[in-house]
């Protein structure tokens, strides 16, 4: 064993653990209230479709900067305190949204608020993911990965119960959020200091991205990130337009979305252990063939127990895309983990916005099956490149 090669024992479990409890934390506050939560509370002070979309969208663009400074204030300020200053620009936004209607703001001071909470969100994500990375242990990562997206799927799920039980009138769960993304504090003061890395001395983009493109993982791992984020954001933003079409009221919508994200929450790990024993290439193909089939059988309208377990497989693979990229960020041999995370994260979401507007002007030209076909053909594109030598 190499000196560089740290033996089982060696591994700061401590600190492994305390980054896992702080993602799990922050995410619930962060994404779970932020992003799934704090809608439903803007429509219940009156903010119409459009504007919630506007708001919507405003999140997702808040994460760019975020994604895309955090590598190289790491590099200056130290993990540690980019994870606090996301922390922090997300109780901003929190007390902000509050305070727009007490202010008697117009409405477009809630877009400053959903930029800030995004900010808040790339910061936190690309500050801890590396750092976390890091310390794993290699022969592990993808498992490793597949449990902490585990955890942070969690959030989506996590939210509407506690909304459901507090109520989302009134400002107590914007307090929950408060709440949730301060006690993220508490198992980060019990993570140890990384140590500096090579990584110090990459003064610029060029230069890791110079490092990073000649691995074939990253390569792989770029692609899946930009077919994952289309297929994710366009089954997000109109499958209730597909389901609605096909006799499902609001109630079924609402459980086969729920069924959606459980395959998201219990099969990241599988994946992760795919990803480790049988490699990114096979793990993603795998997935992306799942992912057509599922979309394919949708369409021909089966029964209600056949569609809401596909679902649940569905949500499961979608959700693996994600997985899988940062899998392919954190074993590709770059001095710049944060680097690797912060690019394919970026893919990833700017990918997101592409997927709803191709998906959608699909559906409205022919029919809202046009969003299965979109899945299921992207889905077949990606396995294609990927098995391509």
């Amino acid at each position: 064993m190499s000196r560089t090669t740290p033996t089982h024992s060696a591994y700061d479990w401590r600190t492994i653990t305390a980054l896992n409890a702080v993602s799990t934390l922050a995410q619930i506050g962060q994404f779970g209230i932020i992003f799934v939560i704090v809608p439903v509370w803007l429509a219940l002070q009156g903010l119409s479709a459009a504007q919630l979309g506007f708001f919507a969208a405003s999140l997702w663009m808040g994460q760019m900067p975020g994604l895309g400074l955090a590598p190289w204030l790491c590099r200056h300020w130290g993990a540690r305190t980019v994870v606090v200053a996301g922390l922090a620009c997300s109780v901003v936004a929190l007390l902000g949204i509050a305070w727009v209607p007490m202010a008697s703001l117009p409405w477009p001071a809630y877009l400053a608020c959903g930029l800030l909470a995004g900010l808040g969100m790339g910061l936190r994500w690309v500050g801890l993911e590396p750092w976390l990375y890091n310390i794993a242990p290699a022969h592990a990562r993808g498992r490793l990965v597949g449990f902490h997206e585990t955890l942070i799927a969690a959030a989506p799920v996590v939210a509407p119960a506690i909304a459901a039980w507090v109520g989302v009138q009134g400002h107590t769960i914007l307090w929950v959020g408060v709440g949730f993304t301060v006690s993220a504090l508490v198992p980060l003061a019990f993570a140890r200091t990384p140590p500096v890395e090579e990584a110090h001395h990459i003064n610029s983009w060029r230069q890791s991205a110079h490092a990073a493109w000649p691995h074939r993982i990253f390569r792989q791992g770029l692609l899946i990130a930009l077919c994952g984020g289309m297929l994710e954001s366009a089954l997000a933003g109109l499958f209730a337009v597909f389901a609605g079409d096909r006799g499902f009221e609001a109630e079924g919508i609402a459980h086969l979305l729920t069924a959606f994200g459980l395959g998201g929450l219990l099969l990241q790990y599988p994946v992760g252990w795919m990803a480790d024993h049988w490699g990114l290439r096979a793990a993603g193909a795998l997935a992306a063939l799942g992912t057509a089939l599922a979309a394919a059988l949708l369409t021909c309208l089966p029964g209600v127990t056949v569609a809401f377990a596909t679902m649940f497989v569905l949500g499961g693979l979608i959700t693996a895309f994600l997985t899988l990229s940062l899998i392919a960020a954190t074993k590709t041999p770059t001095p710049d983990m944060a680097w690797n995370v912060s690019s394919l994260s970026m893919a990833y979401s700017l990918s997101a916005v592409v997927g709803p507007v191709v998906a959608g002007g699909a559906m409205t030209a022919t029919s809202s099956v046009a969003l299965m076909w979109f899945v299921a053909v992207v889905g077949v594109a990606m396995v294609g490149l990927l098995l391509k030598r």
